[in-house]
Formats: structure tokens, sequence, C-alpha cells
């Protein structure tokens, strides 16, 4: 058995062929596609919508839109949600044909899959529980869970096929695998915080930011936006070490320095849009605005993540010195490979 991790395992044969230019183009479709879910998802919910349709899957009788607003928001989200369910079954299809090429993307697949049936499922008693609080913020927790395995596959689909057991686990680990993966639980336990903290209608605790002194607020509701503060500082303390890792560790103008900048660009971006928020009386846009971009930093954290996961290896393989053509060893196109 090789033993070469997960994360690098290519196809049977040892071919560095790649993806095919379809699945290429489906994957990342599927991610924008899941990204957009959730934001309108979100505008539903702070539209005060998500009761627009009071039953389902019909929406208060009717298969179509129709309706006020609200129920024309609220049954849009359920076609999207349609739409999005084919897109992971068919991606799913698709990178099961070719599973041997990467295990982790044909893993993170099925993931998606099973995740949005459990989706579907939490969205059917959302509804039944007439938007419960607990639903609401289970539902979006899911939603950014089926957004991760999306965007793992898509990435691990884009990467090129790694030569069978060209690393060892010990050597294909890059220096940020570790902050990389602090940095995406604490992302998503600050998610789930920010869950709390509307569930428990707590955005209003503090009206500045980032302490709370003199609040009339009750205590409690007080402490849960100190603790959903202090996760989103921890979080940005991961986040930093993550990108700083990968970026030390990858080549210049690589994708890997473009994604560990674009990442902390995205974090900039989130944390300042949540001081506007608790410091503006939470408007309904500024919220969903938050969101849409939390969710895209979201995305920026798992990219980081799977692209820390294991060091890229060459598509050729180093001979032993007296297997190399010619006297002066490797040829001169294997000398010019860059890794990437």
């Amino acid at each position: 058995m090789s033993s070469a991790p997960a994360c690098e395992r290519s196809r049977r044969g040892g071919a560095t062929g790649s993806w095919g230019r379809a699945l290429r183009l489906l994957t990342p479709t599927t991610v924008l596609a899941c990204y957009l879910l959730v934001v309108l998802g979100d505008t539903v919910r702070v539209t005060e919508s998500g009761m627009g349709c009071r039953s389902w899957p019909l929406c208060n009788g009717h298969i179509g839109l129709s309706g006020a607003y609200q129920a024309l928001l609220e049954q849009s989200h359920r076609y999207a949600a349609a739409a999005v369910t084919v897109l992971v079954l068919v991606t799913f299809v698709a990178v099961r044909r070719s599973a041997e090429r990467d295990l982790l993307a044909y893993r993170a697949a099925a993931a998606g899959v099973a995740l949005i049936g459990a989706q579907v499922v939490l969205g059917a008693v959302t509804v039944f529980a007439h938007n419960a609080g607990w639903t609401v913020a289970l539902h979006l927790a899911g939603a950014w869970l089926v957004l991760a395995a999306v965007t793992v596959t898509a990435v691990r689909v884009r990467r090129p096929a790694q030569p069978s057991g060209a690393r060892t686990l010990a050597q294909g680990l890059l220096p940020g695998a570790a902050p990389a993966l602090v940095a995406v639980t604490g992302v998503f336990l600050l998610s789930v915080s920010g869950m709390l903290v509307l569930h428990e209608e707590a955005s209003g605790a503090c009206a500045s930011w980032p302490l709370c002194p003199g609040s009339s607020a009750p205590l409690r509701l007080v402490l849960l936006q100190y603790a959903h503060r202090m996760l989103a500082f921890g979080a940005t303390v991961a986040v930093v070490w993550a990108a700083v890792a990968l970026w030390r560790s990858a080549p210049a103008h690589s994708p890997r320095r473009l994604a560990a900048g674009g990442v902390l660009a995205l974090l900039a971006t989130t944390v300042a849009l949540g001081g506007v928020v608790a410091t503006s009386g939470v408007p309904p846009f500024a919220q969903d605005l938050h969101l849409a971009m939390a969710s895209a930093f979201w995305v920026g954290v798992v990219v980081l993540a799977v692209l820390s996961g294991c060091a890229p290896s060459p598509v050729l393989s180093v001979a032993a010195p007296d297997q190399l053509p010619g006297a002066g060893g490797l040829p001169e196109q294997a000398q010019n490979v860059r890794v990437p």
C-alpha cells in the first residue's frame, strides 16, 4: 500500500493526465452556486421571509413563484436549493468515475452529497418548526459544511495528478498544515457562535466594538457577545498564522501565495464589516453583507487549508543517477520543471 497521504493519492498507473475539462468547470460552478445559496438563505432570514411559505415542499399550495414578496423570496431559495442539489449530485458522479485520481476529492464529493441530503431534511424541519432559532442556526451551519465540501473537491480537481507514492506523509505535509487546521476549526466555531448570537437575539447587546462598556443588556447576552468576539480574535490569529506559513513555504507568484494573500484581504474586510454591524444598530442589510463576506472568507480558509495540507511534488520523478539519460543527469526539460 502506498505511503503517500490521501490528499496526494494519484490515479492508478502513475499517469499524470489532468482531470476532464468539464469537471474542472463543473466544480467551481458548484462552489459558486452553493455560495449564492448561502447568501440568499441569509437574505431570507434577515428579511424575516422564512415563513413566507408555510408549507413544504409546495409554497402555500403553489408549485411556482407566487404570492407576496416574502413568499417569492422563500420559494426562490427553495428552487435555488434544488439546483444546488443537482449540481452536488452531478459533481459526485463525475468525481466518482475518476475516484482513483484523488481520494480526497472523492471523499469530499461524497460528503457533499450526504450533507446536502441532511440540509434538505433540515430545511423541511425548519418550516414545520416555524423557523425555530435552533433549526435556523443548524441549517446555516450545514450550509457552510456543504460549501466546505464542494470547495475541497474543486481545489483538488484543479491540482495536477501526482506520481503514486511520490511523497511520504512526513515529507508531504507543509509547515502550514497544523495552523491551517486550527484556522478552519476556529472559523467554523466562530460561525456557530455567531448563530447563537442571532438565536439569542444578542446582536444588539453591545453598541460598541471591540469592547462593550456600560451595556444595559442582560449579562448573559453581553457575555455571549464577548465569547463571540474572543472567538473572532482567536480565529483571526489562527488564519494569519496559517496564511503566513503558506506564503513563506510557497514560491514567488505561485497560486499558494495568491490564496494566502486573498484570505488575509477577506479577513480584514470581514472584521471591518463585523465592527460596522456591531456599531450601527444591526440593520438587516449590514447583517446580510457581513454574512456574505464571512461566507466568502470561509471558502478562502478552506482553500488555504487544502493547499496547506500537502506539499506538491513534481510531475517528473527523479530516477537513479545511473538511469539518467546522458552524462549530465536530468534532461534540460526536466531541469526546468518548477513546483507550483
